[in-house]
């Protein structure tokens, strides 16, 4: 089938949908609502009806004849069915009709080819729901029928009836049909219908050409632990790779001592180090197991690493603790450094595993891609693994991969050397596709580096050093320090220093204005503007280019410097003149990263969220409410970004909102616009704070004409999101 979406009606905040049996269409909207109470009068729901469409009368369903509620079956609308078949069944247990007719007429409206889908579904359902024991002899002549046979076991699936309910012919001759629905339809029903009797055939379809029928062969066969049939498949020494991975997919779901201890008992024995891998994976993903839910493992930032919301130990973490263990030190280099990714993609703490992997690394080069693979994944970088991972990131023969997780890694240090060497191969980084979208996610590593304030000093002497790839990126970091509103005063104040002084050096100034072109930053456009008169005329020829590049006008910029602002203005006059004063978008976009909003905003979906994501803003706030956000943060705060204050064990207070909890830990994005790690187990206490990390005060540099292209920016974004 081919899903289309088509705009039918369009609404502010819509929350949520509902459709009668007349056709009108409920919706609700969340209008003039926050996160925080504002009163009663906010929301409203909607009833949108088709133009010139009048439905036919409503019956009284209660009142109607049992023939009458199973002609209604064949309504077009789907409410009108359900009502139906409710009141049916209401009579059905009140004794109130003849079985056998009614059953007789269900049958011809599930028989009948020419009824609508929806008809001939509501009928079986009905047959199974109030005949479940007259019906099951006629339902067995249904199933050859592939409309109905889906909707048979569904329904059957669906009833309180016991596990066993039928054989394991049922699923077996729908799990053969040539049609992908059925087959699925009959994994889902399988461990409901027929238990651990249906494993036979559902192992044969572990690798279904459909992959949604594949999963849920899986999921079925997890249902009913057939944990003996699974093993038996990763015996076979001829088992297609795919079956097998099937298998031992449905293995690593089950957290049982009995499947623990054979997959330790293959990884021993297994001599092949391709199915060792399988195997390798599995015990992975058996380490932990999502802990009971307490009420306050996470709430409105969950950790989404995976594959645990809240991994726990269980009985069988010890052993396979130590078997991986075991098996990594007398593993071939490979093999260890396919068991240090599975250690970071399962997020189970290295521990002695990680010292042995970082003392064979030393030695052994080919290990390299492990230490950056398992430390990319990781909250801390060992002191240990640096000298490793600046190894990993210049080595000419570190793959592309591996290179952009060492730069991953290595900007989570506050180590100079490991940020000196990320200055080197980041740019070797970007100029290449790595997979997973690596050499992106090494980018915005090293952007929203949270310690990047700790090593200003880097940057400033790469930069003036005004020499090379490195150089022209540790420049555009030194622009960013500079133009940051939030953040350390200290580093904020070098980074300057820093450009004032370079900016005096030709060669410098050189590469401070393709750095400015490169990133968007617009924060020096005084200067750039001033430089279009440079008596060195490549300075002045790539100052044009720059001022081209970042859209400003030399001749609206040198107005504009003397235009009143609106710190120096009541808010009322800015919000009146806000709303018909026209900007600049592209300006705007710029003074959005100038005045410091990319510093806890975002406005890309494929962005890490900061703080509330602004790609979309517009559709939701109209500009006077977006003014008087900026300019008044706290008058209403966004949902899931309330400001949390933590009071800790030791004495330290910090002020943030959640951007990931987890069952240990908490991260909060504190003022500074960084990330800190939180151990629940350090916390005194910690409360909500109904106002905004959002200072305020942002916007009273800017004009009037300037606030107005920064709401330009927002509204442009949220019509490119349509």
């Amino acid at each position: 089938m081919t899903a289309s979406q088509e705009e039918f009606v369009r609404l502010p905040r819509v929350t949520d949908l509902d459709v009668d049996g007349n056709s009108a269409v409920y919706a609700a909207s969340w209008k003039g609502a926050s996160f925080t109470w504002v009163g009663p009068e906010v929301g409203f729901i909607a009833r949108v009806t088709p133009k010139g469409y009048t439905p036919p009368a409503m019956p009284n369903f209660e009142t109607l004849s049992p023939e009458k509620l199973v002609e209604a079956l064949r309504s077009p609308s789907h409410r009108r069915r359900l009502e139906a078949q409710r009141a049916l069944l209401r009579q059905t247990a009140a004794a109130r009709v003849d079985r056998n007719s009614v059953l007789a007429l269900l049958r011809d409206v599930a028989a009948d080819a020419t009824a609508s889908k929806g008809s001939r579904i509501a009928a079986v359902n009905a047959m199974v729901l109030g005949f479940p024991q007259e019906s099951k002899s006629r339902l067995p002549r249904m199933m050859s029928d592939e409309v109905l046979a889906p909707a048979i076991l569904h329904a059957l699936a669906s009833s309180a009836q016991p596990r066993g309910l039928v054989s394991p012919d049922w699923i077996e001759r729908p799990l053969n049909s040539a049609n992908p629905v059925v087959r699925r339809t009959a994994a889902n029903s399988a461990s409901r219908l027929v238990g651990l009797a249906a494993a036979p055939a559902l192992v044969s379809h572990l690798a279904d050409a459909d992959p949604i029928v594949a999963q849920a062969v899986v999921r079925a066969l997890t249902d009913v632990s057939a944990v003996d049939a699974c093993l038996k498949v990763i015996d076979q020494p001829k088992a297609r790779p795919e079956v097998r991975t099937a298998a031992l997919r449905v293995l690593q779901s089950l957290h049982q001592t009995r499947v623990a201890d054979a997959l330790i008992q293959r990884l021993s024995s297994e001599k092949t180090e391709s199915r060792r891998a399988g195997v390798i994976t599995a015990l992975c993903r058996l380490h932990f197991q999502e802990g009971p839910w307490k009420g306050d493992s996470w709430g409105t930032r969950p950790d989404t690493r995976g594959p645990y919301y809240q991994p726990e130990s269980w009985e069988g973490t010890t052993r396979i603790a130590a078997a991986l263990k075991t098996q990594l030190n007398r593993a071939e280099a490979s093999e260890a450094a396919f068991i240090g990714r599975e250690f970071s993609r399962h997020r189970i703490p290295a521990g002695d595993a990680l010292e042995t992997l970082l003392t064979r690394a030393a030695s052994e080069p080919s290990l390299l891609p492990a230490v950056a693979g398992q430390l990319a994944e990781s909250e801390d970088i060992p002191a240990k693994a640096v000298p490793l991972l600046v190894r990993a990131a210049n080595a000419t023969e570190t793959s592309d991969a591996a290179r952009a997780q060492a730069v991953i890694a290595l900007v989570k240090t506050v180590d100079p050397e490991a940020w000196r060497a990320a200055l080197n191969a980041l740019p070797k980084v970007q100029a290449t596709k790595s997979e997973n979208n690596l050499a992106e996610k090494a980018a915005n590593a090293f952007r929203n580096a949270p310690k990047l304030d700790q090593v200003h000093g880097v940057f400033e002497a790469v930069a003036a050093e005004a020499e090379g790839p490195a150089s022209a990126l540790a420049e555009t970091a030194v622009l960013r320090l500079a133009s940051r509103k939030v953040g350390a005063p200290e580093a904020r104040a070098a980074a300057n220093a820093s450009l004032d002084a370079g900016w005096s050096q030709p060669k410098r100034r050189l590469q401070i204005l393709k750095a400015a072109a490169q990133i968007g930053d617009a924060s020096r456009a005084a200067a750039f503007v001033a430089a279009l008169d440079d008596a060195d005329p490549t300075i002045a020829k790539t100052a044009r280019e720059t001022i081209g590049r970042l859209k400003i006008d030399p001749d609206k910029f040198r107005a504009e410097a003397k235009a009143t602002k609106v710190g120096d203005l009541p808010i009322e006059d800015v919000l009146a003149q806000v709303q018909k004063t026209s900007g600049d978008a592209t300006r705007g976009g710029q003074l959005f990263g100038q005045i410091g909003c990319n510093g806890c905003h975002t406005v890309k979906a494929d962005e890490p969220v900061k703080g509330p994501y602004l790609g979309t803003i517009a559709t939701v706030y109209k500009r006077r409410e977006l003014a008087e956000a900026i300019l008044l943060p706290n008058k209403t705060l966004a949902q899931g970004f309330v400001a949390n204050h933590f009071e800790l064990k030791d004495g330290t207070e910090i002020d943030g909102f959640v951007v990931r909890e987890a069952a240990d830990a908490v991260t909060v994005r504190t003022i500074t616009a960084i990330e800190q790690t939180i151990p629940v187990a350090q916390i005194a206490q910690r409360e909500k704070q109904q106002r905004s990390l959002m200072p305020e005060g942002l916007a009273a540099g800017l004009t009037v004409r300037e606030l107005a292209s920064v709401l330009d920016y927002l509204e442009q974004l949220s019509r490119g999101s349509k």
